[in-house]
């Protein structure tokens, strides 16, 4: 958060972290392109435009002329995002990609894909857990009617719901879609 001086000059806050966004090398941007293949399906054509840019653990994608941006803040500008938080924990084995990224990127995927039925799509948009057997394991983009919902993990016959809870539909009273 930036305040106003008297003299009328912006200046950071004292309690605003500076925050550091590293483009990635080629082998890192390789580790993501691969990754996004080799388990959804989603090739690297489709981020013509964009780039990926690594802060702390995640990797965030931002248009390519957003890497000025990045030119400013190693001058001293205290720059508080860039693009959009893509993949969790991009470079180790537990990578998740965002609800953000997928429902803008996720139509791409051909495969790590899970559509649900007409019964599950509202408790699923409510938060809950699924037990849907023939779900097998790891991340999967959920979809109804090829809209994607966002992200779920299946473990053992559960679809665990990876929903963010601010973005749960509460306080429905329809019993079908």
């Amino acid at each position: 958060m930036a305040t106003q001086s008297k003299s009328g000059s912006i200046f950071p806050s004292k309690n605003i972290q500076r925050i550091d966004y590293k483009t990635l090398s080629k082998k890192e941007l390789l580790v993501i392109y691969n990754y996004l293949e080799e388990f959804f399906g989603i090739s690297k054509k489709h981020f013509k435009g964009f780039t990926f840019i690594k802060r702390g653990k995640d990797a965030w994608i931002c248009s390519e002329k957003s890497l000025q941006t990045i030119a400013f803040s190693s001058l001293g500008l205290k720059i508080n995002t860039i693009g959009i938080r893509s993949i969790r924990s991009a470079f180790e084995s537990n990578k998740k990609l965002t609800t953000n990224f997928i429902q803008i990127f996720g139509k791409h995927a051909t495969k790590g894909t899970f559509e649900l039925s007409q019964e599950h799509i509202l408790p699923y948009a409510r938060g809950e857990d699924l037990d849907i057997p023939e779900i097998g394991r790891g991340y999967k983009i959920v979809t109804y009617k090829k809209h994607i919902i966002g992200m779920g993990s299946a473990q053992d016959n559960i679809l665990v719901n990876q929903i963010p809870k601010s973005r749960f539909i509460k306080n429905w009273n329809i019993t079908a879609i």
